[in-house]
């Protein structure tokens, strides 16, 4: 191995920084040529149970441009029904706040320093709300504990590939805390670390892990299919009357599985449609999946919302696709059902924009993809003085598109006639260096994998003139390719024999 160029480069150096920062970052950058996400991750973190990894495959525009992957947990912080617990290498520690306020305190804690060419991502936050955080933003009484409300940890080890660039950048973040003791023998703790990480990288590729094979492999729902549709059935009556303009019902699903969690993940990023995929493991549960096209981004003061709905197959000609591109142009009840989507955003990026800021810059145009078109609008604005990351996440928790309009009728009538939580259904996923940095994203297919139990959820969008069988098949689509991905990962599983 060729001698490595640590940045900074010294202690000299790590100490002017530590000077002014709570957090000090130290990395080198490689070529990735020859390196890959999942390679990297099945090298380094294929036993960690404490672990994050994103991906933005399309390397859309809408997204940051990199691949992380984060290991070795400075600290994480888990919140359940209005408690949080905060966990460090070094201790653990409840308190009755939720998970938000946690996170804000810990975040302000943290100052970090930035180096020159490594993404101020490496050092920040990773985690998700789930749905159910949604009941304490908006006042809507939470169900039976437990409710979970969602993760978030700052890791110790951040792997980047900058796609742009082309480059690798493996971070070590130090928690100085404000100390002077101890620090030199931390940095070449740091630049130890490194070393041994880039000699991972160069080595070969383990065995996966055997996992024991449950008893049974039944599919089983809280909801039974004739549940569920009458559930719909009541929706729908609700927006007749007025109530709502749309809602989105959602119907958990369970499945003992065999199958090793980032089996079944790599068979489910192979879809080429999303834009990004994320698999999250804290402790004994891990949370995979992948990202919808509707987003916040934030760079500075400035923020972004993007909407998209409406997608649409293309078909397999380029007369087909510019058919289904000129029949969606001219849909006006789709259009007319996006405005409602655009409208809501607009009102999430109101609460924490400056006055004035906020700006429409595309609406409704008809954007085409491989494999789909669908109907997008852009929003911009300022960060209000005062607010931070953290509110761009509370603001557009929960997903309109997941949830329905007007948001708290909807997620009455959602607490109303769904038995269970949805915990990770209608979920966001947020990355967010404080001040710096941040994407907060809509999930789209999520899988929990807990003690050997894959839970996962079908569907359906309603809106009042909704063919509810279709809309009930089409929901479906989506459970059908986890469980067929499930399937696949244990077929392809090695014998515990």
């Amino acid at each position: 191995m060729s001698a490595l160029q640590f940045n900074p480069a010294t202690y000299d150096d790590f100490l002017r920084l530590a000077q002014e920062a709570t957090v000090v970052p130290v990395a080198i950058t490689l070529p990735a040529d020859i390196h890959t996400p999942v390679g990297v991750f099945l090298k380094v973190a294929g036993q960690a149970s404490d672990v994050c990894l994103f991906e933005n495959h399309r390397l859309d525009r809408r997204l940051p441009p990199y691949a992380f992957l984060g290991l070795a947990p400075r600290w994480i912080i888990t919140g359940s029904d209005g408690k949080v617990e905060l966990r460090t290498p070094h201790a653990t520690l409840k308190r009755q706040e939720t998970l938000l306020q946690a996170v804000r305190r810990r975040l302000r804690a943290d100052i970090t320093a930035r180096l020159e060419g490594i993404p101020s991502l490496a050092s920040g936050a990773f985690g998700y709300l789930a749905h159910e955080a949604a009941c304490h933003l908006h006042d809507v009484p939470p169900r039976a504990a437990p409710t979970v409300e969602g993760a978030v940890a700052a890791f110790g080890i951040v792997i980047v590939f900058d796609h742009a660039r082309q480059q690798l950048h493996l971070v070590v973040n130090v928690s100085t805390d404000g100390r002077s003791e101890r620090l030199e023998a931390e940095y070449a703790e740091a630049c130890a670390a490194i070393k041994a990480l880039a000699q991972q990288l160069d080595g070969p590729f383990p065995d996966l892990p055997l996992v024991a094979a449950p008893s049974a492999h039944a599919i089983v729902t809280p909801l039974t299919p004739q549940q569920f549709r009458l559930a719909a059935e009541k929706a729908e009556q609700r927006i007749l009357a007025g109530e709502l303009h749309c809602v989105t019902l959602a119907q958990r699903l369970e499945r003992p599985t065999s199958a090793d969690a980032f089996a079944v993940y790599r068979l489910l990023r192979a879809d080429p449609e999303p834009p990004g995929t994320f698999f999250l493991g804290f402790g004994e549960t891990t949370i995979f999946g992948s990202l919808s096209d509707n987003l916040a981004r934030g760079v500075g003061s400035t923020l972004w919302a993007y909407v998209a709905t409406h997608e649409r197959p293309i078909g397999a000609t380029e007369a087909e696709a510019a058919l289904t591109v000129a029949e969606l142009a001219d849909d006006e009840l789709a259009h007319n059902q996006h405005l409602l989507f655009v409208d809501a955003a607009r009102n999430d990026l109101g609460q924490i924009a400056a006055y004035g800021s906020l700006d429409l810059e595309a609406l409704a145009n008809v954007e085409q993809t491989p494999t789909l078109a669908r109907l997008t609008s852009t929003l911009q604005a300022q960060l209000a003085q005062g607010c931070d990351y953290l509110d761009v996440a509370a603001a557009r928790l929960p997903s309109a598109l997941w949830t329905g309009l007007p948001k708290r009728p909807a997620l009455r009538l959602i607490t109303e006639v769904e038995p269970v939580r949805r915990h990770h259904f209608g979920s966001l996923l947020y990355l967010l260096s404080p001040q710096a940095e941040a994407a907060v994203c809509e999930t789209r297919q999520v899988v929990e994998v807990t003690r050997q139990v894959a839970r996962f959820h079908a569907f359906a969008n309603l809106t009042g003139d909704t063919d509810i069988s279709a809309a009930l098949v089409s929901g479906a689509k989506s459970a059908q390719r986890i469980a067929a991905a499930i399937e696949r990962a244990e077929q392809s599983r090695p014998s515990n024999a």
